[in-house]
């Protein structure tokens, strides 16, 4: 507990020293004409270019739900027991675990001390002394190995499991902020590169380490990467495009997600032992290396840094691809011609200063912690949702798809804050119903694994639609201080999550009927945020104080 605690002061620290750290490296906007009106004209919104980019930055989702959330096939639910000692030879090994055991506990991390029950075998366990057991078996059935039993992470040890998945959240909110700086300082592709080869690598040591400790610290620099690579390449998405393809692209991008399950969950069915699913998957991730010979410096970000030559480059073979010759030709002059001015752009804090901005953050700072308290809690829990942990992890997933291509059609008809209450009002529907169908009842628990599957594709169109709230209601000098700000705390409730699943040897069902409450009082922070629809965004801190 005192660990968890401290993982999450130190999340809280990182929040109030950002203005320290944007300080550091200032957050400059540099503009050669209107850069983002000019690229588009020169290689058009969307074309066949953008397509391709867009779609090699969402597979980088993949990766992404394979070790954010593998947790849950590295350390599944698994029924362990205390070692027969040597002396209790001529019993089984069933007969053993029935007489050293308490029936009042299912997995038993104390048992009747075993000098006396071999003297006295019949005697009346009441006036037997418990003692902490020392050596365990696990049941191989399901999993052949995790890191449960590994390092005997049980008992007194279990909470290093929920550690584990704090330092991976801690180190992609870590990441995300890392990464996020080196980028806007010195480009979109080489940290994009160096967070590829860097999980890559992380995780195949992450697999062949003896040392728990030592895991975690690799572990730890594997999360940094992740967290990098959401980061960047969710910017890379944002500043290809144009026009309304800058609302579609950025939702359609996490889509992946949910497939990076189903796939994660098949190679877990196939392996059945978390280090050979860890070298698979590194094995996988590590075929994105080729994305350094296909994938472009950001022209914006290179216009936006007075790299002119370079952009005009890239652009020219963006406007080859896109058969816009003609129109990069004419747009090249008027590049060429631009002057430039450099204007700074307002920090976090600036936006908690002011007095319409603060309300804003405040709210979009609880809506994004209530979305990710649900969402990892969710995932963590999908192992207690149905009998068969590879189907459910794996449909839930599948099933999220939908909700996300569901989620462009209504957020462009009804807009991003009624988007997010519809999703969100299924998701804690969801919750609430899976409360009231018995477990164990029908075939591999389908009506609870449908009803689990459709939370999940409510929380697919949640995230995507939020993005594009906060994204919309922070100006566009300090977008990126204002967005990063408020999704800090989704980290923050990432962090917690393992907390609530574990709740449920205090309360069968508890973390639902938490992930229930915490979604209705979701659609309560929803309320006072106004509409961004079909409405002129604001570009400055003074015109988003006037936005309501």
């Amino acid at each position: 507990m005192k660990h968890w605690l401290g993982g999450l002061i130190s999340e809280v620290y990182i929040l109030i020293n950002m203005q320290n750290v944007a300080e550091s490296f200032p957050s400059k906007i540099k503009l050669n004409c209107n850069f983002d009106d000019l690229t588009s004209k020169a290689i058009g919104e969307f074309g066949r270019w953008q397509l391709w980019i867009s779609v090699l930055m969402a597979l980088l989702k993949l990766p992404m739900a394979w070790y954010q959330l593998n947790i849950i096939f590295m350390a599944p639910p698994q029924e362990f027991w205390c070692v027969k000692p040597n002396s209790f030879h001529k019993y089984t090994t069933e007969e053993w675990r029935k007489m050293c055991a308490p029936q009042i506990e299912e997995n038993p991390c104390l048992i009747f001390d075993p000098d006396v029950l071999l003297i006295a075998p019949t005697m009346e366990r009441t006036l037997i002394a418990l003692v902490p057991c020392t050596q365990f078996n696990y049941d191989t059935t399901t999993f052949t190995r995790t890191i449960v039993s590994d390092w005997n992470l049980v008992c007194t040890r279990h909470w290093l499991v929920h550690l584990t998945q704090c330092v991976m959240m801690s180190g992609v909110l870590l990441g995300g902020i890392i990464f996020g700086i080196i980028a806007d300082n010195y480009g979109r592709k080489m940290p994009l590169m160096i967070c590829i080869v860097l999980q890559a690598v992380t995780s195949y040591i992450v697999c062949i380490i003896p040392w728990f400790w030592t895991f975690l610290v690799i572990w730890f620099v594997l999360a940094l990467a992740s967290g990098g690579l959401g980061i960047i390449s969710f910017v890379i998405c944002m500043e290809i495009v144009g026009g309304k393809w800058r609302t579609t692209i950025p939702v359609l991008y996490h889509l992946p997600f949910g497939l990076g399950n189903a796939v994660m969950s098949a190679l877990a069915y196939w392996l059945r032992d978390w280090r050979k699913l860890e070298f698979s998957l590194a094995t996988l991730s590590s075929l994105y290396i080729l994305y350094w010979f296909v994938i472009p410096e950001s022209p914006r970000w290179l216009l936006a840094t007075g790299q002119r030559d370079k952009a005009i480059e890239v652009l020219n073979n963006a406007a080859m691809v896109n058969n816009k010759q003609k129109d990069f030709q004419i747009v090249k002059k008027w590049l060429l011609s631009c002057k430039e001015t450099i204007i700074e752009a307002p920090g976090f804090l600036a936006f908690i200063k002011s007095k319409n901005m603060r309300m804003k953050t405040v709210l979009l700072s609880g809506n994004w912690f209530c979305t990710g308290l649900e969402f990892y809690t969710f995932s963590q829990y999908l192992g207690a949702i149905g009998g068969n942990i590879f189907l459910t992890v794996a449909l839930t997933g599948i099933i999220s798809i939908p909700g996300g291509i569901l989620c462009v059609y209504i957020i462009t008809k009804f807009g991003r804050r009624t988007t997010v209450w519809i999703f969100q009002t299924i998701t804690a529907a969801c919750f609430l119903l899976i409360l009231f169908v018995p477990k164990n009842i029908f075939a591999n628990d389908w009506p609870r694994l449908l009803i689990a599957g459709t939370g999940f594709a409510g929380l697919a169109g949640t995230v995507p639609a939020l993005y594009l709230l906060s994204g919309e209601l922070f100006p566009t000098l300090g977008r990126n201080a204002g967005v990063g700000g408020v999704t800090i705390f989704a980290r923050i409730a990432s962090m917690i999550a393992p907390l609530i699943v574990s709740l449920d040897d205090v309360m069968l069902d508890l973390p639902l009927i938490i992930l229930s409450i915490v979604s209705f009082a979701h659609l309560f922070l929803l309320v006072p945020l106004p509409e961004t629809k079909d409405r002129p965004l604001p570009d400055t801190l003074e015109e988003a104080e006037q936005f309501n």
